[in-house]
């Protein structure tokens, strides 16, 4: 028999979750912000540094967080799923939020609470789990 996990472990993998995260968001702004300092428009330094912040997210979940053994081209097209969910979810969410308080800090809050609870249950139950071959049978 396994002796228990300390607590401390049960929460190991979703700060991991948060640090991988806020990292990649780190990454974006200063993308974003550094690009902008140097002339660029804001809507292209956004989606550029949006971009590398996802990139620099996957490889924090993926290596940090989850330590997968999926290949990349599993792992990356399932997170790209993923995000695209979160992204929508997100976007629901502000907007039934917005629309009954008129408040933007409590809107985008409490969305970005509840789409970052289900992208890291959509990481850990599908993203970064399963097989590590390609078999179909």
């Amino acid at each position: 028999m396994k002796p228990a996990k300390p607590q401390t472990d049960r929460w190991q993998r979703p700060l991991r979750f948060l640090a991988g995260g806020g990292f990649a968001t780190l990454v974006h702004w200063l993308t974003m912000l550094m690009l902008i300092q140097s002339g660029t428009d804001a809507r292209v330094a956004t989606a550029t540094g949006a971009t590398a912040g996802l990139v620099i997210n996957y490889l924090a979940q993926y290596h940090y967080t989850f330590q997968s053994r999926l290949p990349h081209r599993r792992a990356f097209s399932r997170y790209l799923a993923s995000a695209g969910l979160g992204w929508s979810l997100n976007l629901a969410g502000f907007s039934a939020i917005y629309a009954v308080t008129g408040a933007v800090l409590v809107s985008q809050a409490i969305a970005t609470a509840t789409a970052t609870a289900a992208n890291y249950l959509l990481a850990e139950k599908f993203v970064f789990q399963g097989e590590s071959t390609d078999d179909i049978h």
